[in-house]
């Protein structure tokens, strides 16, 4: 069987199904990543097929959101419609910059099914005109496409000929969020969603030479400060150097994930507590450390979840980073301090707070062993296997000019 996956060009939204697609492939499967600018890169690192579906034109567009993330939303607060019809042109015009070269490698290629994360709508529209199943992969809290993105690209849909794109919804949703973080995730209208298959995040961060400090917990409490992989968040390194300042005489080890940025604003000499690292898979650092500092982004969310370790977020003022870091404190594993509060003097206290406060560590380790007793992805690649084997048996045919060459004609 054939599994075709496709997401925006970042890795953080490639990053969640590379478990799975890895499974599907050990497991006997064929698999293709079509994608674009790093999650290309991630794809092909992680050892699956990846080609690219475009020149650039894709990464350019999504980098619009990333940017005005950065700058705390440019004045458009979280749930306003300015910021939801901004997001969604981005993911309309992604979709749009991807369309055809992930139409022709999917026509090319011949994909059971097509497995898509929800921004992508490129991904659900492909997986219509190739008449295979639409699997939308969850990258954390279980939230549909956005309506607007689905109307942003319904007019670029029907003139490929799929109708009414405002009224599609997939045909399986991979859910990785565990029962007792669906309290805190949106609403959804009932007859929204297909079959929903539960599957474990497992926080599939790459591999790496581990230096010998990765083996063990340090003699001191272990802290991590990352920022995520957008380096648009970085700047110059001021806010890692509040974190630096504020945690200088507590006496913790602080590990700075830098993503290989450039950060001018660090000081110089580093504290003796203070450990630059550039890329360490996020699974083996936070096996063990004991608390960890981020942006709000939603793949560090659910790893931090899924490893059982505390979380202080410093979210932006606007955007999808406010939202999560709100699940965080709700589910209690966790507090929150705002981005523009985030000055030496405020996180000494948060971050003890954090590291000292056993609420915390055990909400986190409920979350954690949740997390860890849902289906595998090995498990959810043989169900998905089952569903495409029953799909092609009551397909109904496509229509001529939209159907994909029959597969005997092409071993001939």
């Amino acid at each position: 069987m054939r599994f075709l996956f496709t997401t925006l060009p970042g890795t953080s939204h490639a990053l969640p199904w590379i478990s799975l697609a890895q499974a599907a492939q050990a497991a006997g499967h064929d698999v293709l990543a079509a994608v674009s600018g790093p999650a290309l890169e991630t794809a092909a690192d992680a050892g699956l097929l990846a080609v690219a579906t475009d020149d650039g034109a894709a990464r350019a567009s999504y980098h619009r959101l990333a940017d005005m993330l950065a700058e705390g939303g440019s004045g458009m607060e979280i749930g306003g419609d300015r910021m939801a019809r901004f997001v969604s042109s981005v993911f309309a015009d992604t979709s749009a910059a991807m369309m055809d070269g992930l139409l022709a490698a999917a026509t090319a290629w011949r994909p059971d099914l097509i497995v898509y994360t929800p921004p992508l709508v490129a991904g659900l529209v492909t997986a219509r005109l190739l008449g295979v199943p639409a699997v939308m992969h969850g990258l954390g809290t279980p939230l549909p496409t956005p309506p607007p993105a689905l109307a942003a690209f319904a007019a670029e849909a029907e003139r490929r000929g799929v109708p009414d794109l405002t009224g599609q919804r997939p045909d399986v949703e991979i859910d990785v969020s565990p029962p007792s973080l669906d309290a805190f995730a949106p609403p959804r209208p009932p007859g929204s969603r297909g079959l929903v298959l539960p599957m474990r995040f497992t926080a599939y961060t790459g591999g790496s030479h581990l230096p010998d400090w990765l083996l063990r917990r340090s003699d001191r409490p272990r802290v991590v400060v990352t920022l995520g992989s957008f380096t648009q968040w970085f700047r110059d390194g001021g806010l890692m150097r509040e974190v630096v300042l504020g945690t200088r005489d507590l006496g913790v080890d602080l590990v700075v994930a830098t993503a290989g940025a450039d950060l001018p604003a660090l000081p110089d000499p580093l504290p003796e507590h203070v450990t630059l690292v550039d890329w360490v898979p996020m699974r083996a650092l936070l096996a063990v450390s004991d608390a960890i500092v981020h942006h709000g982004g939603l793949g560090t969310v659910y790893a931090a979840f899924a490893a059982g370790v505390p979380q202080l977020v410093l979210p932006a003022a606007a955007g999808p980073a406010l939202a999560n870091s709100r699940t965080v404190a709700a589910r209690g594993a966790g507090a929150v301090l705002d981005m523009d509060g985030a000055v030496a003097t405020a996180l000494k206290p948060a971050v003890e707070d954090v590291l000292v406060n056993p609420a915390y560590r055990e909400a986190a380790q409920e979350v954690a062993a949740e997390m860890a007793a849902m289906p595998s992805p090995a498990d959810v690649a043989g169900r998905l296997a089952e569903f495409t084997s029953a799909h092609r048996r009551y397909q109904r045919p496509l229509p001529r000019e939209r159907a994909v060459r029959d597969r005997s004609d092409e071993r001939k």
